[in-house]
């Protein structure tokens, strides 16, 4: 075991990085980059190679400069200030372009580290937007919850009407002359759509029926289901991870789910327009409040008109629409089915385009 000292040469003990397994830094859900004297990386932990989407193989010994798109930011005179005086400081909430062309806007923990007399510096790295995303994400969670006690309760006191009208109508079918049976036969469509209606609100009643299936897998066959829907070719664009392990689903709730998100960018895109499947993994992620080690991500990006200002915030909750002739049904079914799942649906937006994410745990249920 190694201490580590801090500049008031209180002893902290850790794990040494040169000689010992990081394991333990594996398990934070921050971003932890380790750099030596020389402003070379030493150590990334798996949630820092999510954040610079390159492998701590790659960055060992790597200028931490490097990571960079600039060379002047307020990061890196943090990391010279912790070399040259022993001196620990926080950064909040600024904007950093990385050199893989991203931008993040994040809070950053900077300090001097000693182990076995050499000087390394520790950074610590959160992104404000993923912060944001389990706040709402919880947020979503419980508006969820109380929406569908409420629908429910709703679609209970309606659907019992309907049956009596129903039957009345069929009463009624026997009893009158045949040149107003038309009228009959309306009545009880339009109650058997109403009912229909009634039950997407509601969402499926069966329990997920879980089994080991390849997600590209899925993809793929949401991808015929839609490419057979529409006149336009060459429309999506595929940008997978194959070594990303099978995951335990309901295969047929995550196939709506995606199909109904892949429907909405069809409908939001011109004819020119592109659809983007992309899937990643991420590690350390936090679900209404559970941590997961392994999580799916499986991206659908489109150029298209995006999601007015006004829908934004309740984009997932039922009959929510900004389409003149959508029933506002589509997103909140489809985050139902994935939240059986133990999964969620967030949205974003980057760069003029439109992202809706499915994020499932890669694990036993």
């Amino acid at each position: 075991m190694t201490h580590f000292t801090n500049k008031n040469n209180k002893e902290i003990k850790a794990f040494n990085f040169i000689e010992m397994d990081f394991n333990i830094l594996d398990n934070i859900s921050t971003s932890i980059i380790i750099t030596n004297k020389f402003m070379e990386i030493v150590h990334v932990n798996a949630s820092g190679e999510n954040f610079l989407s390159n492998s701590k193989a790659n960055l060992t010994n790597v200028k931490i400069s490097e990571i960079f798109a600039k060379k002047n930011n307020i990061i890196l005179s943090q990391v010279y200030d912790a070399i040259a005086l022993n001196q620990s400081s926080v950064s909040r909430d600024i904007e950093v372009s990385l050199r893989n062309k991203s931008k993040e806007r994040l809070d950053c923990n900077v300090q001097t580290i000693f182990a076995n007399e050499e000087k390394y510096v520790l950074l610590e790295i959160n992104t404000v937007q993923r912060q944001k995303n389990i706040i709402n994400n919880s947020d979503y969670m419980d508006r969820s919850n109380a929406t569908q006690m409420i629908t429910r309760s709703i679609a209970h006191e309606i659907k019992n009407p309907l049956g009596g009208i129903k039957g009345a109508a069929q009463l009624l079918e026997n009893e009158i002359s045949e040149e107003h049976k038309d009228y009959i036969e309306i009545i009880i469509n339009e109650v058997d759509r109403l009912k229909n209606y009634i039950d997407k609100m509601v969402g499926p009643r069966n329990e997920p029926a879980f089994k080991s299936v390849n997600i590209h897998s899925i993809i793929e066959r949401v991808l015929q289901i839609s490419s057979a829907k529409i006149k336009i070719k060459n429309t999506f664009k595929r940008d997978f991870d194959p070594s990303i392990p099978d995951v335990i689903v309901d295969e047929d709730m995550i196939i709506q789910s995606l199909l109904n998100i892949v429907k909405n960018a069809q409908e939001a895109i011109t004819t020119k327009g592109e659809i983007e499947l992309k899937t990643r993994v991420e590690r350390n992620y936090t679900i209404n409040s559970i941590k997961h080690k392994l999580v799916v991500i499986i991206s659908v990006i489109d150029s298209g008109i995006g999601v007015s200002d006004e829908i934004k915030n309740k984009l997932f909750l039922p009959l929510v629409t900004d389409k003149t002739q959508g029933s506002g049904l589509g997103l909140s079914i489809s985050q139902r089915l994935v939240s059986l799942n133990n999964g969620i649906i967030v949205f974003e937006e980057f760069q003029n385009k439109t992202i809706f994410k499915i994020i499932l745990p890669i694990e036993n249920h």
